[in-house]
């Protein structure tokens, strides 16, 4: 009866209680998880559904009806119209076709050039979707940002550059770097002495994307890099030597010496191969004078850049070298060195090596044959 009485009243131990809430807000809270995936998957689908139709109805009239003209004076007013008027439409359907147009309109506008590329561009500014493209640059969403930026340089809206230059200022250094590729790509005239101001270390990415975006802007004015080299960021100074590099620019060569004490391993590393890469012959005498002074991967590099320079200035360095050391790593790149010179010098190197330098003479004729 009493047992009958504990069940009636709940009067159960406090551990059987807890543990009886527990299972109940374990089961509320799984019901509602599995609940939340479907219906994000429901969701899901059905944004993949729309966003299928979107991107079939948009293609077939840019197909139907734009893509077949070689120019947009060659499209009636009246035909121009009633195309307008149907991408108007499906623009402002809802918000996953506007986002479709304004993907694929930028995707067309980037992969085609020459008259396609201006009939994309003519349709984009006539459906006035520019306004959506600035309206990202103004969101507090970084991402929203720099999508905008992408958007506004692959569209070349030059229109659009002050609000370009609104961001360069940006607390988030994703979105200042994508300010700087939009001035680039739209060539604005200091877009470099901007680019130049940025105080936060670039990661290689972004020094990869900046330089991208270097290299793929047409009718680019290059200035002189070696500016670069005299910022106190240091991710600027490595931005600068490879960008002189890839340029050649000569003229940079004593800006790169006066340079090269920097107290960074990797900095002077970069120098060092620079100077290689650009056959600097005035800069052999300092890159020997260095060579004790630098950690063995430096070393390496000074052997590597004498060798590309291969001015014979420093053949009985490199071979001192070669002879004398006992690192792997240097005798491999002074073997590399040796043999970037003529064809006599290897020989004369491999005539003077003694048994006890075999493995200096693996290398060296490891490197002959590679050149062979």
């Amino acid at each position: 009866m009493n047992q009958l009485n504990a069940v009636v009243n709940h009067n159960y131990p406090e551990i059987i209680r807890f543990a009886a809430f527990v299972a109940i807000i374990s089961a509320i809270l799984t019901f509602c998880t599995i609940a939340v995936i479907f219906v994000n998957r429901v969701i899901k689908k059905r944004r993949q559904k729309i966003q299928k139709m979107a991107d079939e109805a948009i293609l077939e009239t840019l197909g139907e009806r734009i893509f077949i003209y070689d120019s947009v004076s060659d499209i009636s007013e009246k035909e121009l119209s009633k195309t307008l008027s149907i991408l108007d439409v499906l623009k402002n359907k809802n918000k996953i076709f506007r986002k479709s147009m304004i993907r694929l309109l930028v995707y067309f506008q980037t992969n085609l050039t020459g008259s396609v590329g201006r009939i994309v561009n003519a349709t984009y500014s006539r459906l006035k979707l520019r306004q959506f493209s600035l309206k990202k640059l103004q969101s507090p969403l970084w991402f929203l940002k720099t999508q905008g930026l992408t958007e506004v340089q692959r569209m070349k809206d030059v229109m659009s550059l002050l609000e370009v230059y609104k961001l360069v200022n940006d607390k988030n250094q994703d979105v200042r770097v994508a300010s700087y590729i939009a001035l680039v790509r739209l060539r604005a005239r200091d877009c470099f002495e901007v680019m130049s101001k940025e105080r936060e270390e670039l990661s290689e990415w972004q020094q990869m994307m900046l330089v991208e975006g270097i290299f793929n802007t047409i009718g680019l004015t290059i200035p002189s890099f070696k500016t670069f080299l005299r910022s106190e960021n240091r991710s600027l100074v490595l931005l600068g030597i490879k960008l002189i590099v890839d340029y050649r620019q000569l003229d940079a060569i004593q800006e790169l010496l006066a340079v090269i004490n920097a107290q960074d391993d990797f900095i002077r590393l970069r120098i060092i191969e620079a100077l290689g890469a650009l056959n600097a012959e005035e800069a052999e005498s300092s890159l020997r004078n260095r060579y004790q002074l630098e950690p063995v991967k430096n070393k390496a590099a000074i052997l590597i850049s004498l060798g590309l320079i291969a001015s014979g200035n420093s053949v009985d360095f490199i071979r001192q070298k070669f002879m004398e050391a006992e690192d792997f790593l240097i005798i491999k790149s002074a073997a590399a060195a040796i043999t970037s010179h003529p064809p006599v010098v290897a020989y004369e190197v491999k005539n003077e090596l003694q048994e006890e330098h075999a493995v200096q003479k693996g290398l060296i004729n490891h490197f002959t044959e590679a050149l062979n």
